[in-house]
């Protein structure tokens, strides 16, 4: 498995401190799949603060077949012909020719899955989206078609109330050794691109992100990351733009837990983040969360399998340093799957 990307580093630890909290939120996500192989979403938050609720709708449509069976089909053809041929020059010789033969069906017949492997991947993807803000979004991506690992996408956006339009092409790349992004924002006024780049080697991880204005000829964005990971020990420093400073240590101390903490603070400030977040799984089926920052903020959080297709999840935030006054925040959410 090769580095992840830019954006991915701290993944880990950023998970444990955001996955399954919805504080001051009632959300209701829904998911189905239809036998033609198009799956949609639809979501709707409801802030309990400011009362305004958000919806969303999303189709995507796989095409894993795309300008690959015609490949399969004469890769496997010629392989069938090999092996009807051996099959006839082999037949009643002697038992070291049969097993040359069955030495030889074994080889094409490992090679055939091979084939089928490398040529049925992700293809071609469409994906539509809307949101109660009028927004509509476009989105079509082609990945592992031209090369393996390499990820073409181009987005857009459409507001017709507005008439703002974005869009926005991407590439990413990733293979054993690096992975590589690069965004191209088109903007009438002239285009934003942002390119990073992660190599590991040996469980070490180095990336760097910039972001470069055409329109103002400059750099506007220069990120850098070390980090060092063993699959259950992850270690995420990062530096941005020369002022943020941050760094996370995720690791999974047993099957059923997993542990993270987080650590930030800006120059020229003294104000220091830090917090500590856990994860544990009573069962296949529920969960239970927790952390706490140095504002005195403590999140709980559970999650149950209802059923298959169904799962709940419980939120609150607590303010350590009001307890008696009030201001904690509850939150529900209900993912609905078929």
């Amino acid at each position: 498995m090769g580095p992840p990307s830019y954006p991915d580093l701290g993944k880990n630890a950023r998970d444990v401190f955001g996955k399954g909290y919805h504080f001051g939120l009632l959300k209701l996500d829904l998911k189905t799949k239809t036998k033609s192989n198009v799956e949609f979403s639809s979501g709707g938050v409801s802030n309990q603060d400011s009362g305004k609720v958000f919806g969303s709708l999303e189709t995507k449509y796989r095409v894993k077949e795309y300008g690959n069976n015609a490949i399969i089909a004469k890769c496997n053809n010629i392989l069938d012909q090999q092996v009807k041929y051996f099959k006839k020059l082999y037949d009643g010789e002697e038992t070291d020719l049969r097993q040359n033969q069955l030495g030889f069906l074994q080889q094409n017949t490992n090679r055939k899955e091979t084939t089928s492997s490398m040529y049925e991947r992700e293809g071609l993807t469409f994906s539509e989206k809307w949101n109660t803000d009028n927004t509509l979004a476009t989105e079509i991506a082609i990945q592992d078609q031209i090369a393996q690992g390499l990820k073409l996408s181009f987005d857009t956006t459409f507001a017709p109330q507005t008439g703002s339009k974005t869009g926005r092409i991407k590439s990413a790349f990733q293979n054993e050794s690096v992975a590589l992004n690069c965004d191209v924002d088109l903007n009438l006024s002239g285009p934003i691109v942002q390119a990073s780049a992660v190599l590991g080697y040996n469980g070490w991880l180095a990336g760097y992100q910039s972001k470069f204005d055409s329109q103002r000829s400059k750099i506007t964005q220069n990120n850098v990351a070390l980090g060092y990971s063993t699959g259950d020990f992850i270690l995420h420093t990062n530096v941005n733009d020369g002022q943020e400073f941050g760094g996370s240590i995720y690791q999974r101390v047993s099957p059923k837990l997993e542990t993270g903490i987080q650590l930030a603070w800006t120059a020229g400030s003294n104000d220091t983040r830090f917090g500590i977040g856990a994860k544990y799984d009573l069962d296949k089926d529920a969960a239970v969360r927790a952390k706490v920052n140095n504002a005195s903020q403590i999140g709980l959080g559970y999650q149950q399998k209802l059923r298959e297709g169904i799962t709940l999840t419980l939120s609150a935030l607590i303010d350590g340093k009001n307890f008696n006054q009030g201001g904690h925040k509850i939150g529900v959410a209900l993912e609905l799957e078929a």
